[in-house]
């Protein structure tokens, strides 16, 4: 029964998809008057009246040529004039009957060339996303437009020499020459020597991946692209790939492709503590070595072969192959002189023997599996076994659930653990298959080292020798995600007369939690906030900081109005001393802050509201709902894909701050579910303080979290922990900073700044470790001459002061994993690297160019450049409360 509905689900989506209209881009020409873009048209059953094309940069727009060929194909002309206008990014919008098509790329799709355009000395991308759009990049670079013909002249082991079709510098020989590489988005630098006037040498391609490259020639500050005839292709080889000059569309490219290995059999065979590898191949060959990769460090170990009948073979310990519980992957390095790296290209019936195993790692039964991957090489599985988990009631403050699968697990026991996440103070309860756990029972106020605080419950699986095997948390499966709701709530009186709330809530990935405040027995309550006074202003940021939007409008409101405005902090916070002056500053969780909680009538935070309140953020808790509620917001939205949607809230913000009117319209908006008058386009009040009055010299490294990472161990076996420490104890980055008398500062998020201050040796660095609170974010940016960050959203407050940025993007995918808000090329405006070795060739770049920034629009992420965003949110507030209806929020 199940299979025939599901059949007839099938055939209804497929009649469903047959009355979609559909509009895809099949191919992209460049031609002399301009580009042409070709569409196909599916499913328009009924007839085409009328057709408009329009494109459109910011305010402008205007309508450009089309040609319908028939029913089924369209061709649309961007003249060359539209190009040379382009600014930033050109918008190209199809309209059929009045209605806007969705525009997407066919399955067959190749941009080809077009992906980096080189027309009128710009350098342009073509994307395709909704609609046909175009961007501008590397406007700092200065494009000739001649071409200059090269040969590839000699070439040898990472050695390639160019003829020039004519002599560079016949006056002057010992100018320095660079050849640019583009791929798309991607921009490299390539050291070269002038070995004659009309010769340069390459011979250093490690800053190039696989792919496509298109070749510039850089001297007297212009670059100029090179072309080759088509008729000679010079191949040689490097260590990581086989290279080839060669004619693309009558551009000089470089093409790099991976070193193959191809055998028809792979024998694996268990022995004790290691898995011998079996390589089928020529015996008379010399043994090369068998190399792991390790996917998520990018780190390397190399492991000797010996002779084999058939071929060779190599023993690798399989507690190298457990590390990190990563995906591996394998290569030959062959040769001595010349080594190069081979990938593996296999079929999938060339794996034969022990190729999926198991073995026992941490007490842990795991699963290993060496497979084929989708390019034909060799990969590694290492999987460890399953937790069945998950809280499945919640109800009298009693949690259901059950926790099993232990086959996979020697010696151990699994426990409930609930922790406290400051103090990390826990409490185990034993659990075995199915359970209910009496939270009444449990002395959850021994875990509390702060009145407002949260408990995590986690799953821990514990052995023999009472070590710590796994520990995760644990879901609910009826989760119904808000964050200013509960599923169940218990209050008890301490015995100094303390009143405690505990909350049952979820978090974004539906794992269960308790909220708990406490309300001291000092404090009273007066009259539970029934009446909101709407002068009296309440702000904050995290509970802890006194660094971003909200304190520098706080300063402003005490300096520009009548409106009385408190901020509020912990008092042990490093942020405290600086403005514990204040006769408005209110510690948290102190009587002045209860009695201003209750009575105000405006709360404006840069986090959730949860921060500046000492009390539950949900309706019913002293009139919460009764409150005009703003959010300033601690950056720019547009990157990640945060929980700060409509939907979240059964009391959403009242007005919601942003920088754009792309960010209102195409985020909060489209994305967020808020209303258009619930938004206000002002800019962030710490904009006002981002003056810049000394030129910088030094250089910032401020990189986010990530919230994959959830214990100690879990962040120094990560990527992200492992990545940057290499990073800082890179010898050229750090050479080249010395040569330089360049200093860079690393100010790690918060989360992570004691793994880090912990675990990395400076004593010998150009690398300073900067410690979170002493001193100001603001004050950092100001301070430095550029800036290099993964995904922070600080990079907008840095491009705002007109200084450069570079990225470092190693975990792209991991990291929007949810979703990104914006195009990369919308939102990441500078330079994006993917390895070690690009971001030191892009430092060494901004330093060669005396920090210069690239030439950048950030029209579409920030509005306003002026020092008025405060006086803007005063007035939008102001406004909102105008509309806002009067029935809780009152004078006294």
């Amino acid at each position: 029964m199940s299979s025939t509905r599901s059949q007839i689900w099938k055939q209804i989506r497929n009649i469903k998809s047959y009355f979609v209209k559909k509009v895809t881009v099949s191919d992209v020409n460049q031609q002399e008057n301009g580009l042409v873009f070709h569409l196909t048209l599916k499913n328009f059953w009924t007839p085409i009246k009328n057709i408009s094309v329009t494109v459109s940069e910011g305010e402008m727009k205007k309508p450009i040529p089309y040609q319908i060929l028939n029913k089924q194909h369209l061709t649309i002309h961007l003249p060359e004039a539209s190009l040379n206008e382009i600014e930033n990014r050109l918008k190209i919008q199809l309209f059929i009957n009045g209605q806007p098509m969705w525009i997407t790329v066919s399955d067959d799709f190749s941009m080809n060339a077009a992906s980096g355009i080189l027309l009128g000395g710009k350098y342009m991308m073509t994307r395709v996303d909704r609609s046909i759009l175009l961007y501008r990049k590397f406007g700092e670079l200065k494009f000739h437009a001649d071409s200059l013909p090269v040969t590839g002249h000699a070439s040898g082991y990472s050695r390639l020499v160019l003829k020039i079709g004519k002599p560079l510098f016949s006056d002057s020989p010992d100018q320095s020459v660079q050849v640019y590489a583009f791929q798309n988005h991607k921009l490299r630098i390539l050291d070269c020597l002038l070995v004659s006037d009309d010769c340069i040498e390459i011979t250093d391609f490690t800053a190039l991946s696989l792919g496509t490259w298109r070749l510039f020639l850089q001297c007297r500050g212009m670059l100029h692209p090179l072309e080759t005839d088509g008729i000679r292709k010079t191949e040689f080889n490097s260590f990581n790939h086989a290279v080839a000059l060669m004619n693309q569309y009558g551009y000089a490219c470089l093409s790099m492709s991976a070193h193959l290995f191809k055998t028809d059999s792979l024998l694996f065979k268990l022995s004790n503590d290691s898995i011998q590898v079996k390589v089928s191949s020529d015996p008379k060959k010399v043994h090369p070595l068998l190399q792991v990769e390790d996917t998520m460090t990018q780190q390397t170990s190399d492991y000797p072969t010996h002779q084999w009948n058939n071929g060779f073979a190599a023993n690798i310990p399989i507690k190298d192959l457990a590390a990190n519980f990563s995906i591996k992957r394998f290569f030959i390095v062959s040769g001595e002189k010349t080594p190069i790296k081979q990938q593996f290209s296999l079929e999938r019936k060339a794996l034969s023997g022990d190729f999926a195993f198991e073995y026992v790692i941490d007490c842990q039964q795991t699963r290993f599996h060496f497979y084929v991957r989708k390019d034909g090489s060799l990969g590694l599985t290492a999987k460890r076994p399953d937790i069945r988990k998950r809280i499945t009631a919640i109800s009298d403050f009693k949690l259901s659930g059950y926790v099993g699968n232990f086959l996979g697990f020697t010696n151990c026991k699994a426990y409930l653990l609930f922790q406290e996440r400051e103090s990390l103070q826990w409490i185990r309860v034993p659990v075995d298959g199915n359970f209910e756990v009496d939270l009444k029972q449990l002395d959850l106020t021994s875990l509390k080292s702060r009145d407002k605080t949260i408990i995590d419950l986690f799953v821990e699986i514990i052995n023999s020798d009472g070590q710590t095997v796994r520990k995760e948390k644990i879901r609910y499966s009826k989760s119904d995600y808000h964050k200013d709701n509960y599923y169940d709530s218990h209050f008890l009186h301490d015995s100094e007369g303390n009143l405690h709330y505990y909350l049952v809530t979820t978090t974004p990935f539906n794992n269960t939690k308790i909220e708990t405040f406490a309300v001291p027995a000092n404090i009273e309550l007066n009259d539970e906030g029934a009446i909101k006074d709407r002068n009296i202003w309440l702000i904050g940021e995290r509970t802890d900081t006194a660094q971003d939007n909200g304190i520098v409008l706080y300063h402003w409101l005490r300096e520009n109005t009548d409106i009385e405005a408190y901020y509020v902090i912990e008092k042990d916070s490093k942020d405290y001393k600086n403005i514990s002056d204040d006769p408005n500053v209110l510690e948290f969780g102190s009587q002045e802050h209860y009695d201003i909680s209750l009575k105000a009538g405006v709360l404006l935070g840069t986090h959730d509201l949860e921060n500046i309140l000492p009390f539950k953020t949900a309706r019913g808790f002293f009139h919460y709902e009764d409150t005009y509620k703003v959010f300033l917001q601690h950056g720019v939205l547009g990157r990640k894909n945060v929980e700060y949607h409509k939907k979240f809230y059964d009391v959403p913000f009242d007005l919601f701050i942003v920088s754009s009117d792309e960010e209102k319209e195409e985020i909060v908006m489209e994305e967020m579910g808020y209303a258009s008058g619930e938004i206000a386009v002002t800019g962030l009040a710490r904009f006002d303080r981002l003056v810049q009055n000394e030129p910088p010299k030094d250089i910032l490294l401020m990189p986010t979290w990530r919230d994959w990472i959830n214990t100690d161990q879990q962040f120094l076996e990560s990527e992200y922990f492992s990545r940057y420490v290499n990073f800082i104890n890179n010898p050229d980055l750090n050479n080249l900073l010395r040569e330089h008398n360049i200093r860079l500062n690393f100010y790690p998020h918060y989360r992570a700044q004691d793994f880090f201050e912990r675990n990395i040796n400076l004593e010998h660095s150009q690398v300073n470790f900067i410690p979170f609170g002493s001193r100001k974010v603001q004050d950092l940016l100001i301070e430095h001459a550029l800036l290099i960050t993964d995904y922070s959203t600080v990079s907008f407050d840095f491009i705002k002061m007109k200084k450069p940025v570079i990225y470092y993007h190693f975990d792209d995918e991991r990291f929007f994993r949810k979703g990104i808000l914006r195009p990369i090329e919308d939102t990441f405006i500078g330079r994006i690297a993917q390895s070690e070795q690009e971001m030191v060739d892009l430092i060494k770049d901004r330093i060669d160019h005396h920090f210069e920034n690239y030439d950048v629009d950030i029209s579409g992420v920030i509005k306003y450049h002026d020092q008025r965003n405060c006086e803007r949110i005063y007035h939008a507030v102001l406004k909102g409360l105008e509309q806002k209806p009067a029935a809780a929020i009152q004078h006294y």
